[in-house]
């Protein structure tokens, strides 16, 4: 069953920012088979071991939250962004930008979470 909070922010986005958020909804669970999904920080955060991914809507984009994208950052630095101490972050200002590398860096952080999970702090 869905979790009827995550279901409530999906709902609540509208125009370009709702189809790109769930079409990245829809690559996370095509990538992310066991994973789970629940609202924390207002968002919707996706687990394995430990949070891997979160998806914020805002007003022209959606980000995909790497909550370990520190380890991830120098394998694609044209697309995964940010400068803290984990957390880093892939703009997508449309669903076509929803391409196969993206989904090669959601494989690489559920890889990643399988093989070496990282407390989110």
């Amino acid at each position: 069953m869905n979790d009827p909070k995550v279901e409530a922010y999906f709902e609540k986005q509208s125009g370009s920012v709702a189809s790109i958020a769930s079409a990245l909804r829809d690559c996370i669970a095509s990538h992310g088979e066991g994973l789970t999904c629940a609202l924390a920080w207002g968002f919707p955060c996706w687990s394995g071991n430990e949070r891997i991914f979160s998806v914020i809507a805002h007003k022209d984009r959606c980000n995909l939250q790497l909550f370990s994208g520190n380890r991830l950052a120098a394998a694609w630095p044209a697309r995964i962004e940010g400068t803290g101490k984990q957390l880093r972050h892939v703009k997508v200002r449309s669903v076509g930008e929803i391409d196969s590398e993206l989904a090669d860096i959601i494989v690489a952080a559920i890889k990643l979470d399988r093989i070496d999970p990282q407390k989110v702090k």
